[in-house]
């Protein structure tokens, strides 16, 4: 059985300009957090700054929402893991939880959908074939465990 590919994004510590008046982490850095997850995320899968450089092409964010579940204290070891829960040629549908790594608990997720662009005309492309069968691999090596809990929520009021 081959190993599911790692999905460890980032580590690091709260900083304390993180904190606001409320006595704990401000939600502008959980998407912070989140995004520079992403980042690395993506040069992991190999559509990073050289697939870029050597293509032209690239991905941007059409799609993302934020969960927030617990709140995040000063002090806080935290950690995001990260997952490709799927694709088509010009889609990629991403997960990412953001924990605290002292206790384990899932204190917010972010599902985003990114486009793959072509850079130079600014519109969607669709990657190349042996990029679509290397993440679709990927995606379903990762997946093989389970999906995370929460994927697919919407935002919506309860109905009376």
């Amino acid at each position: 059985m081959q190993e599911v590919p790692e999905m460890r994004t980032l580590e690091c510590d709260v900083d304390e300009a993180w904190i606001d008046v409320n006595d704990h982490m401000n939600a502008q850095y959980y998407g912070i957090l989140v995004y520079r997850a992403h980042a690395a995320f993506t040069e992991m899968i190999g559509l990073g700054d050289d697939y870029v450089h050597t293509t032209g092409f690239g991905k941007m964010v059409v799609q993302g929402a934020m969960t927030y579940e617990r709140e995040v204290r000063r002090g806080a070891r935290l950690a995001v893991d990260s997952w490709l829960l799927g694709l088509d040629a010009k889609r990629l549908h991403f997960f990412h939880e953001l924990r605290v790594l002292e206790t384990g608990v899932r204190a917010a997720a972010f599902e985003q959908l990114d486009l793959h662009v072509d850079l130079g005309t600014r519109r969607t492309a669709p990657m190349p074939p042996e990029v679509v069968a290397r993440l679709e691999h990927f995606s379903a090596q990762q997946c093989a465990a389970g999906r995370p809990d929460g994927v697919g929520r919407t935002i919506q009021l309860p109905r009376n």
